[in-house]
């Protein structure tokens, strides 16, 4: 199966909103009080197509035989003093297909990113990975990442 990754374009939205819709669905098992039920597919489709044309941000897709399987959404932060950051691009989704995931879609996704982030200037990609998410995080471990934080959470609803 051969994989290839282009810049996702505003008509691209829609897939990419499903996706995401997956992406959030999957969050939400791992912990309901932490992470918010976002799954309105209009809304997404609005967020990620308009994030397609900005600037600061790379969104690519992955696809196979004309389809998209997975999707990275990423923005360049030029400077973000509540991350401590500089010259980094920040990954904020990545998701792929679970019935395609170990075709290289993901590691495609990633090597794309970081050399979009390094023609932004970017020295660096930071992302998060939710705790629960072993094949999550051992696949970035296997992509070079290392932890540098870990994200706490109190719920103040009782």
């Amino acid at each position: 199966m051969s994989v290839t990754v282009r810049r996702a374009e505003p008509q691209d939205a829609v897939t990419i909103a499903k996706l995401a819709l997956k992406l959030f669905a999957q969050h939400r098992e791992y912990d309901p009080e932490r992470f918010a039920d976002l799954g309105n597919v209009a809304g997404a489709e609005r967020y990620y197509g308009g994030r397609t044309t900005a600037e600061e941000a790379i969104v690519l897709v992955a696809e196979t035989a004309g389809e998209i399987i997975g999707f990275v959404y990423a923005e360049f932060e030029e400077i973000n003093y509540a991350e401590l950051l500089e010259s980094a691009v920040w990954v904020h989704d990545l998701f792929v297909l679970e019935s395609t995931r170990g075709t290289g879609a993901g590691k495609a996704l990633i090597d794309a990113t970081a050399e979009a982030a390094r023609r932004t200037g970017a020295d660096k990609l930071v992302l998060t990975v939710a705790a629960k998410n072993e094949f999550g995080r051992s696949f970035f471990k296997g992509r070079g990442f290392r932890e540098t934080m870990i994200e706490m959470t109190l719920g103040l609803n009782g």
